[in-house]
């Protein structure tokens, strides 16, 4: 007990004296080595151990990808090079220890041996968790790891379902190497968001798989399916991500942004720089949803901060002109572009000249989306389908959005925090689209681009039995609509008989005029 609490005692220090290092210059590790030094040697390996688990946080903390930090020269890096340091004083022979030779390997692309030393350390690692009568939790994977590991090499995660797909080991952990593989190798985002798609549906609490959801939707500039995702993820207590807090606050106010949230938009720009001042971009955004939303004066003051900050000074000086014309006070804007000496926009500039009266509004930039006449689609003498069902997916849910009726009914997406019904996960099957009327009754939307599939039919009929028991309340009804190109004769007898069903048939054409 007494040597317990030594070690804790000595652990401690080591802390603090890690916590005072400044690392925005070249840091002086000399204080924590000597914290190592004074304890007792027989406390020296387990020292050695916590003081190589601090050098490796500060190492991979925000970092999806290896690749992003190798272009800061890690090799030059006084962390790395302590970190380095640090592993080769270990004792040998212990596989635990194999993780931190990994890294290094990673690292130096020496990866010729990360395979064997996984082969050791996994089962070692796991087993303590067994002698604990504990599993490896998601908190437990992401930090022993995906964070030091990330994307490893090619086959790596594969591996590791293999080595993870044992006793001790939380339901979904098997499945998450194996979306990870797609995640670091694979070309489409679609694929990646299939694969993390199907972790969920084996165990919901894998909660990596909504960090890296979100990440994904974000990129595909899915804005409602990424929310979904990040909000899930930002409700999960005690956890541990692969980017920093900033970062997800920031992608959730841009999403909010794009849905015309606004003021969810600016308190997660606050957010943000509540948790990260210096945050790129995001002071500049805040001011700019403030101007969205008319509050000028607020908005000059934070473009204004970020100028004499010089942060995001290219946007920042546009939009304090922009804020200044909407102020009616063009000869601030006047003085500001002639004396400031920033870079203002040529348009800008030109509103300046123009009489009040005849001054046209700003445009919201998150307003130039497509305003095109999308309630019919022109059936020509030919027919032809869609290459896969996200296209019809996009089309649908871009119709929806827009509040123009489908299927001759009025539907919007199902949605409440952390849940869009885009992707819908139920149970062990996922449906493409959730939608809710005007009665607040629920809509299965299931679409093929053609008949050359599974009986469409009973897959639907199985998600509306599912709805109805895990989702629907006291009195909502749940209906199907099944969209397809060329449905079978079989479909049309089947959904015919079934007054809980509909069917519809799609069909595009490009006619010469």
């Amino acid at each position: 007990m007494a040597e317990s609490k030594e070690l804790i005692h000595y652990q401690n220090k080591l802390c603090q004296a890690y916590d005072q290092l400044d690392f925005s210059k070249e840091p002086n590790f000399q204080e924590c080595r000597n914290v190592i030094i004074s304890a007792s040697p027989v406390f020296h390996d387990e020292l050695q151990s916590k003081y190589c688990d601090l050098l490796l946080d500060s190492l991979t903390m925000g970092y999806l990808r290896y690749s992003e930090l190798m272009k800061c020269d890690v090799m030059k890096d006084p962390c790395f090079i302590e970190y380095r340091n640090s592993v080769i004083r270990l004792s040998d022979g212990d596989p635990i220890k194999q993780i931190y030779f990994a890294v290094i390997d990673l690292l130096t692309g020496k990866s010729g041996a990360i395979n064997e030393r996984l082969a050791q350390y996994v089962p070692a690692k796991i087993k303590r968790y067994l002698a604990e009568d504990e599993e490896m939790s998601c908190s437990d994977f992401i930090y022993c790891l995906v964070l030091p590991l990330k994307e490893g090499i090619p086959g790596m995660w594969s591996y590791l379902r293999e080595l993870l797909d044992r006793p001790g080991v939380c339901i979904g952990i098997p499945e998450m190497c194996e979306a990870l593989e797609s995640v670091y190798y694979g070309t489409k985002n679609e694929d990646i968001a299939d694969a993390l798609l199907r972790v969920l549906q084996t165990n919901r609490d894998i909660y990596l798989a909504k960090e890296l959801l979100g990440y994904t939707y974000y990129n595909m500039q899915m804005w409602n399916n990424a929310l979904s995702y990040l909000e899930q993820y930002e409700d999960v207590k005690d956890r541990v991500g692969i980017f920093y807090t900033d970062n997800i606050y920031f992608w959730m106010a841009w999403c909010y942004g794009k849905k015309r949230n606004y003021q969810l938009e600016e308190a997660y720009y606050r957010k943000t720089l509540e948790v990260f001042p210096e945050a790129e971009n995001a002071l500049n955004n805040l001011g700019y949803c403030l101007f969205k939303q008319k509050k000028y004066h607020d908005a000059e003051d934070v473009f204004r901060k970020c100028l004499s900050e010089k942060r995001d000074t290219r946007f920042a000086a546009n939009n304090l002109v922009r804020t200044y014309l909407a102020l009616g006070q063009q000869d601030k804007a006047k003085e500001f572009v002639e004396k400031s000496g920033y870079k203002v926009s040529k348009q800008l500039v030109a509103r300046i000249g123009r009489p009040l009266a005849t001054k046209k509004c700003d445009v919201d930039t998150d307003s130039q989306d497509s305003a095109a006449d999308t309630s019919t689609i022109n059936i020509g003498i030919k027919k032809h389908q869609f290459t896969s069902e996200k296209l019809l997916e996009d089309e649908l849910i871009q119709r929806m959005e827009q509040g123009i009726p489908v299927f001759g009914l009025s539907l919007k997406v199902y949605q409440k925090r952390g849940v869009y019904g885009r992707q819908f996960i139920l149970r062990t099957g996922r449906l493409d689209i959730l939608a809710t009327d005007n009665n607040n009754d629920l809509y299965v939307i299931e679409l093929k681009k053609d008949s050359g599939y599974d009986d469409a039919y009973t897959q639907t009929k199985t998600y509306i039995e599912w709805v109805e028991a895990d989702i629907a309340k006291s009195g909502q009804h749940v209906y199907g609509l099944i969209c397809l190109n060329s449905p079978t004769a079989e479909l049309k007898r089947k959904v015919k008989q079934d007054s809980q069903m509909r069917l519809f048939e799609y069909s595009i054409s490009y006619t010469e005029i």
